[in-house]
C-alpha cells in the first residue's frame, strides 16, 4: 500500500544548493516535467511529481490540500507570461487588470480597486515576503524556479492580506553546478518588442555560490495616440537580481536576495468608448478600437528594491527559519484623468514605499504521529502618496447644452494638490500542527493572531493656480457642488483578529487524496487616500476616510487523484466563501473614488485542472473554474449613469447582483506535442487557448463596461537540441486579436462619456535561447 503523505519520505526541504536542474527540451515544451519510467510492470509513461511549498514545507502537489495552480519556470518562459497579468490567462478564477492608476487583483471574484490606501485581497509573496501593495506587482517577472497560485483564504502560513489566496514567486537559487542561460526575442506586430534576459549560476566553493539575473525589455506600445502622435504604452524595463547562497556546515544553510529594478511608461490604456457632451463638439474617435486621444504626455516611472536574508538551521528537532527583509519603491507618474483631448485634469502623482518585515518560524520534521509549523512575524511600513495638477470644469462637464460654444467654455479653473500618509505596523504568531490518525486519516488544526495599528493623514487643498493662491470663493463653492471641497482628515486605529483554520484529510485509494477544511480571513481596514470630500453622507470622504476589517469564512472540499497508472492527474475543489464588511473602491458619480465597506458577499463554485500524458510526445493540460458571486446585502451601492432606481441619497441596491470582475466561466486547455528530427533535433509546437465568460468591468455595473466572452488563443513553434541546450521559436500571443476591456468607469466631469482600459493585442515575437 502507498503510504500517506505525513509517513512516507519526504522530500529534503533546503540542500546545501537548491540547484535548479536544467530540463531537456521535451521538458520545457510541457506543462510539467514529463519523464519515462520503465520498471517492471510500471506503464513507460508517467507524469513527473510537481513539488510546492505551499505549506510552508516541500510536498507534493498531490498532497497538499488547497486549491493550487503552479507553473514551472519553464512553463512560464513556454507561454510567454512576463508578467502577472499574463499569468491570469493560466490561472483560472484568479484576474488581473490594468485599472489606469494601480493594477487590480482578483481571485474568486474577491478583490481591491483603485486606491492606495488599499491593501490587496490576493497576498503576493516573493521568496516568503510579503508585497503588500499594488505598485509591487510591477516588479520584474524573471529567473523564476515556478509561481503557485494558491484560492482561497490562507491566513494562517501566509498572514491577514491573503483573504482571498496568495500568489507565491519562488526565485531560482544558484546551483552545485555552473549554469548558463540567455533569451532573447524580437517582435514585429501592433507592440513592437525586444527582449534580453539572462541569468548565471557559480559554485565558487563547496559552501559559497551565487546567482546573477537580469532582464532589459522594451515595448512600443499596441495603442495610437491621435493628439500626441505616438503609439502607447511604451514600456522600458530593466531589472537585476543577485542571489548569494552561503552554507558553512551542515546544519546551516542561507540565502541573500538584492534585487532592483527600473520600469519607465510613456502613455496608459485608457481610451474613450463613449461620446460625451465634450467629445461630441471635438469629435474624438469614441470606438474601441486601441486609439486613444489624452492630450497629456503621460509617463511614469517606478523603481522597486528589494533585499531578503533567508537563513534556516537544521536541528534534530526540526528546522528554524528565519526570513529578514526590506523592501519598497518610489514612483512618479503624470496621467491624463480625463483621458481626453480636453485639459480637465493632470495628474503628477509621486508614492514613496518601505517596508520591513521579520519572520522566524520553526518546523517539525515529518513521519511522526505529529508535525508542526509554529511562528512569530512583524512588520511596519510607510507609504506616502502625494498628487498634484491643473483643474478645468466646463460647461459640458457637469450641465450641458448641447451648443458646443457654450458646453466648452471653461467655469472653473483651479490648481488642488493631495497629501496622503499612513504608517502601519503588524505583529502576529502562528502555529498549524497535524495529527496522523492512521496512514490514510489526519487532521490539520490552525490560528493565527494579528494585532495591527494604523496612523494616517489626508490632506486636501485647493488653489488660484500652480503658484499656491488663494481660491476665489466662487470658484469654491462650484466645486463644493462637484463633492469636492478642500479638507484635512486624520486617524488612528487598531485591529486585532484570530483567524482558525480546520482540515481533514483522507487518502481514500491510493491514488486519491481528499480534504474539507474550513478556514476564516481578514483583510486590513485601512484609510481612503484618493477621497475629495470630507462629507458625512453615505459615500462622503469623511464619514468613510476610516473603513474597516474585511472578514471571510471559508469551507472547501476537494480531491486529487492519479489516474490512467500515472499517465494522468485530475484536481477538484468545490468551494462556498462568506464575505462581510466588503472594501470596495466606488466612484461617486463626479469626481473621486472612496472606499466603503459594501456589506455582504457570498462566493461559491468549482475548480478543476489536470493533466494527461496522451503519448510519449503528446501531452494535454487543463483547467476550468465556475465562478457564483452575489451581493447577499449591499443597499447602498454606486449608481450608473441613467439607472432609474436610485436611493434617495444616490446610491443603488446592488443586493443579488454580481460583482465587478465575476466571469461565471474560466478555463484553459494546452497541447503540447513534440517530435524528434534527425541530426538530434526536436521540434515542439505547444497551442493554448483561454477562454474568459462575460463579465462586468467597472464596480456599479454599467452596461457600458460589460465584456463579452472572449477566447485567447496562444501559440509557440520550437525547434532545438534535445539536451535542451538551445533552442528558436516562433510565439504568438493573442492570436485572433481580441480587443476586450480590462477596467472602466465614467469619464471625469464629462457628461456623458466613459472610458476603459484596453488589454493588449496581438504579439507575435522570434525567441532565441542558450542554456549551459
Amino acid at each position: 500500500m502507498t503510504q500517506p503523505p505525513a509517513l512516507r519520505p519526504q522530500h529534503k526541504q533546503t540542500q546545501r544548493f537548491s540547484r535548479q536542474v536544467t530540463t531537456p527540451l521535451l521538458a520545457a515544451l510541457a506543462a510539467s516535467s514529463v519523464m519515462a519510467q520503465p520498471q517492471g510492470d510500471a506503464p513507460r509513461r508517467q507524469l513527473e511529481e510537481v513539488v510546492v511549498t505551499a505549506q510552508k514545507r516541500s510536498q507534493s502537489l498531490t498532497d497538499v490540500p488547497v486549491s493550487v495552480t503552479a507553473l514551472s519556470g519553464d512553463r512560464l518562459a513556454d507561454a510567454g507570461i512576463e508578467n502577472l497579468s499574463d499569468l491570469s490567462e493560466y490561472a483560472p478564477n484568479f484576474k488581473l487588470v490594468d485599472s489606469g492608476f494601480i493594477p487590480n487583483i482578483y481571485m474568486r471574484g474577491v478583490g481591491s480597486g483603485s486606491n492606495q490606501g488599499f491593501e490587496l485581497s490576493v497576498g503576493i509573496f516573493a521568496d516568503g515576503v510579503h508585497l503588500g501593495r499594488p505598485h509591487q506587482t510591477r516588479s520584474a517577472f524573471m529567473d523564476l524556479e515556478r509561481v503557485e497560485v494558491l484560492r482561497g483564504p490562507q491566513s494562517i502560513l501566509f498572514g491577514k492580506n491573503a483573504i482571498a489566496g496568495a500568489l507565491s514567486l519562488i526565485s531560482a537559487k544558484p546551483g552545485q553546478e555552473f549554469e548558463f542561460d540567455l533569451s532573447a526575442l524580437t517582435g514585429r506586430s501592433d507592440d513592437d518588442k525586444q527582449e534580453i534576459s539572462g541569468a548565471v549560476s557559480v559554485p565558487v566553493t563547496d559552501s559559497f555560490g551565487f546567482r546573477l539575473a537580469g532582464r532589459v525589455r522594451e515595448e512600443e506600445g499596441y495603442m495610437y495616440n491621435e493628439v500626441l502622435d505616438r503609439d502607447e504604452p511604451a514600456v522600458d524595463e530593466d531589472a537585476w537580481r543577485l542571489t548569494l547562497a552561503y552554507a558553512p556546515n551542515d546544519t546551516m544553510d542561507s540565502t541573500l536576495k538584492l534585487e532592483k529594478s527600473t520600469r519607465k511608461q510613456t502613455g496608459r490604456t485608457y481610451e474613450m468608448t463613449r461620446d460625451s457632451a465634450l467629445t461630441r463638439c471635438s469629435g474624438e474617435d469614441t470606438e474601441m478600437n486601441r486609439r486613444r486621444a489624452a492630450d497629456a504626455p503621460e509617463e511614469g516611472e517606478i523603481d522597486t528594491y528589494n533585499a531578503t536574508l533567508n537563513i534556516d538551521w537544521h536541528l534534530e528537532a526540526g528546522t528554524l527559519t528565519s526570513v529578514t527583509s526590506k523592501t519598497g519603491y518610489d514612483s512618479a507618474d503624470l496621467f491624463d484623468a480625463d483621458s481626453s483631448s480636453f485639459d480637465t485634469l493632470y495628474i503628477f502623482g509621486t508614492e514613496d514605499y518601505d517596508q520591513f518585515s521579520q519572520e522566524l518560524r520553526f518546523t517539525s520534521p515529518t513521519g511522526g504521529f505529529v508535525e508542526y509549523i509554529a511562528g512569530v512575524f512583524y512588520q511596519q511600513n510607510d507609504l506616502h502618496f502625494y498628487e498634484e495638477g491643473p483643474l478645468k470644469v466646463r460647461t459640458g462637464g457637469v450641465q450641458p447644452t448641447g451648443i458646443c460654444a457654450i458646453d466648452t467654455q471653461v467655469v472653473v479653473d483651479t490648481y488642488i494638490d493631495r497629501d496622503f500618509y499612513v504608517d502601519t505596523e503588524a505583529w502576529s504568531a502562528f502555529f498549524q500542527f497535524t495529527l496522523n490518525w492512521t496512514p490514510t486519516l489526519r487532521t490539520t488544526f490552525g490560528l493565527r493572531k494579528v494585532e495591527e495599528e494604523k496612523t494616517s493623514s489626508r490632506e486636501f487643498r485647493i488653489y488660484d493656480d500652480e503658484n499656491r493662491g488663494a481660491a476665489d470663493p466662487a470658484t469654491l463653492i462650484l466645486l463644493d457642488n462637484l463633492r469636492i471641497n478642500p479638507h484635512s482628515l486624520d486617524g488612528e486605529r487598531e485591529a486585532s483578529n484570530l483567524l482558525p483554520l480546520v482540515n481533514l484529510q483522507w487518502d481514500a485509494t491510493d491514488t486519491m487524496m481528499t480534504y474539507i477544511s474550513y478556514t476564516e480571513g481578514a483583510k486590513s481596514g485601512s484609510y481612503d487616500a484618493r477621497g475629495n470630500n470630507d462629507r458625512d453622507e453615505f459615500n462622503g470622504g469623511g464619514r468613510n476616510y476610516e473603513y474597516d476589517d474585511e472578514l471571510a469564512d471559508a469551507w472547501e472540499i476537494g480531491a486529487k487523484m492519479t489516474l490512467a497508472e500515472g499517465t494522468a492527474d485530475l484536481n477538484i475543489a468545490l468551494f462556498y466563501v462568506e464575505y462581510t464588511d466588503m472594501q470596495v473602491s466606488v466612484y461617486d458619480g463626479s469626481s473621486a473614488f472612496n472606499v466603503l465597506n459594501a456589506g455582504e458577499a457570498l462566493t461559491q463554485g468549482i475548480e478543476l485542472d489536470g493533466r494527461w500524458l496522451v503519448t510519449d510526445w503528446f501531452q494535454l493540460t487543463g483547467a476550468v473554474a465556475y465562478l457564483d458571486f452575489e451581493w447577499t446585502e449591499y443597499n447602498n451601492g454606486p449608481c450608473f449613469v441613467g439607472r432609474s432606481d436610485s436611493n434617495a441619497d444616490g446610491s443603488c441596491v446592488l443586493t443579488g447582483m454580481e460583482n465587478v470582475q465575476t466571469p461565471e466561466w474560466t478555463g484553459t486547455l494546452s497541447t503540447h506535442f513534440t517530435t524528434p528530427l534527425p541530426g538530434n533535433l526536436l521540434l515542439g509546437l505547444t497551442l493554448d487557448a483561454n477562454y474568459k465568460d462575460d463579465h462586468f468591468t467597472s464596480s456599479d455595473l454599467d452596461p457600458r463596461g460589460f465584456q463579452e466572452a472572449t477566447t485567447r488563443y496562444n501559440g509557440r513553434l520550437q525547434i532545438g537540441a534535445d539536451d535542451g541546450r538551445w533552442n528558436v521559436a516562433l510565439v504568438g500571443k493573442n492570436l485572433s486579436d481580441e480587443t476586450t476591456m480590462g477596467a472602466s468607469a465614467a469619464t471625469l466631469l464629462d457628461v456623458g462619456g466613459y472610458r476603459a482600459t484596453i488589454e493588449p493585442a496581438r504579439t507575435v515575437y522570434l525567441e532565441g535561447r542558450y542554456r549551459y
